[in-house]
């Protein structure tokens, strides 16, 4: 599990932007998800998920088609404004 933590580390940059913050009102964190386009990411991911899975560990995906509000995007990854009908990953 170490070499695909390893590979993204590598490949995959912390987003430039996490959060719209506002003068008058509470700041507005996004949501990281993988463009569907980094096949590669997307593959290593679910692999390390299946290795969590293989160690005991539950885990959820979270997918979306509807469109969202982004708040920053690159090659690999979208952050994007959170929505009451997104179903949550930890409840």
């Amino acid at each position: 599990m170490a070499d695909q933590f390893a590979w993204f580390a590598q490949h995959l940059p912390i987003p430039g932007r996490i959060a719209r913050h506002f003068k008058r009102r509470d700041s507005i964190w996004g949501i990281c998800w993988f463009d569907p386009r980094a096949r590669e990411a997307v593959s290593r991911a679910r692999y390390c998920a299946w290795l969590l899975e293989e160690g005991g560990l539950p885990v959820r995906t979270i997918t979306t088609s509807r469109q969202r509000e982004v708040l920053w995007r690159d090659a690999h990854q979208i952050v994007t404004k959170p929505s009451a009908d997104l179903p949550k990953a930890f409840p």
